[in-house]
């Protein structure tokens, strides 16, 4: 790795860094080492937490909130000053280096603790509560429990999210940026392939023993990554901002962030994607279980299949970004995700139909993915991309909370149909996609 000023602006390097062929596989092979273990270890979360509270016999809202509208509250609340904080930190380790270390073994935790909240949580009403408090019971301490455990999880993964993202945008050279995201995500495909094939038809049944397994697997394999990949040498902050105020600091970072249409067009379609997947993902799969009762091994070999199919197209999606405009890209994939959720809320029927299914959601997927992250990172500005960035999960995650909340509301007051998840999706994929042809169209000056 070789070192140039700070301030160079080569598109063959970021920051400070410059790379040979060999050092930029070694780079390129830590960082998809960190992204094979994180998407496996969120994908216990993910996985876990919607049939875990439905076999506690949590109400559809409950679920909801607990599998998005928490993601909302600690992105909207925390992200901004974070997000500031790590563009302007300047450490020995770099400057989000440090942010991932400390989070790492803090998420694990978390993650261990939902797993083993059935038992702490009977521990603790035996000990503590029945003593003083016989009418409270030990349901309401487990799920109590999983509540603040959730939402530790949510604040401490939000940190690791983001902060792995922008490390991305600081080490990786911007020419190469889409074929690299099409490797991190065919290495995370792996991840999840391997997870749904072998771990998840017992994610229920071994519940500890995952969470806790998992956990620590996880926390060294993305220790390993941070001391093995080097930031360079950033600029220095020339000014601090305005810290006259929690409510005053808000306010400048939206300004900053919704001052060009471009950006605020793009943070509107971001959020309608949230809409669309984030408050859907948990009943969608509580539909092929509960709907289509197909059992969990069918569940898993189903996400396998579809993971495995994603595998080509991101090399392809990459490849395309690379050379015409990824918000083409990101268009064609929300509007073939809108097609597949009507196609699917008419046609699927059974374990065939839900597997085709599961296989033809690849390709909307990965063409979003791809095509929306590497816009993002054209459109922004790189100096303060950490900011910018936080502002998509900020605008994508304020709206879970609301959106969590009204898909909670309508799973449940159509008791429990939901199969109407579907058309829910669709709606929102379809003001999504309106935004995102507005943004393409004021990309056409700045050649995104």
């Amino acid at each position: 790795m070789h070192l140039s000023s700070p301030h160079n602006t080569s598109d063959k390097g970021v920051n400070s860094l410059h790379y040979s062929k060999k050092e930029l596989t070694v780079l390129f092979s830590w960082l998809l080492w960190g992204d094979f273990a994180f998407v496996f270890f969120e994908n216990v979360f993910g996985k876990l937490l919607p049939l875990f509270l439905k076999e506690l016999q949590v109400s559809n809202f409950m679920i909801g909130m607990l599998s998005g509208s928490t993601v909302g509250l600690v992105n909207v609340f925390f992200l901004p000053n974070i997000s500031q904080w790590s563009d302007s930190f300047r450490g020995r380790w770099g400057r989000r280096i440090p942010f991932l270390f400390w989070a790492t073994p803090l998420t694990a935790l978390s993650v261990i603790l939902v797993g083993y909240a059935p038992e702490t949580g009977s521990w603790i009403h035996l000990h503590f509560v029945l003593p003083f408090f016989p009418k409270i019971t030990v349901e309401n301490i487990i799920v109590g429990q999983l509540c603040l455990w959730v939402l530790a999880f949510n604040f401490f993964n939000m940190i690791l999210v983001n902060s792995f993202n922008w490390l991305v945008c600081d080490v990786v050279p911007p020419y190469i940026i889409a074929r690299f995201l099409s490797w991190f995500r065919v290495i995370g495909t792996a991840s999840t392939c391997l997870f749904m094939w072998y771990i998840f038809p017992y994610i229920l049944t071994y519940r500890k023993e995952v969470c806790l397994g998992v956990g620590v697997f996880y926390t060294i394999a993305f220790w390993l990554m941070c001391l093995k990949v080097k930031e360079g040498e950033y600029p220095p902050v020339l000014s601090k901002g305005d810290n006259s105020g929690f409510l005053k600091s808000f306010g400048m970072y939206f300004k900053e962030c919704l001052k060009e249409p471009i950006h605020r067009n793009f943070f509107i379609a971001n959020t309608m994607m949230s809409a669309a997947t984030g408050s859907a993902g948990a009943f969608i799969l509580l539909f092929s279980k509960e709907t289509l009762n197909l059992s969990m091994d069918d569940l898993g070999k189903a996400f396998a299949y579809g993971a495995v199919g994603s595998t080509i197209l991101f090399f392809i999606v990459g490849w395309i970004c690379d050379k015409i405009s990824p918000l083409l890209v990101s268009i064609f994939g929300v509007v073939a995700y809108a097609a597949t959720m009507l196609g699917a809320y008419f046609w699927i029927h059974g374990k065939t139909a839900w597997i085709v299914y599961s296989v033809l959601g690849t390709v909307p997927s990965v063409a979003w993915v791809i095509g929306s992250v590497t816009a993002g990172m054209r459109i922004f500005p790189r100096e303060k991309y950490g900011q910018f960035s936080a502002g998509l999960n900020v605008f994508g995650c304020g709206g879970l909370i609301f959106f969590n909340f009204l898909s909670g509301k309508f799973m449940d007051l159509s008791e429990s149909n939901y199969r109407l998840i579907f058309l829910w999706s669709f709606l929102f994929f379809v003001l999504a996609a309106f935004y995102l042809w507005k943004v393409y169209r004021d990309s056409l000056s700045l050649e995104v």
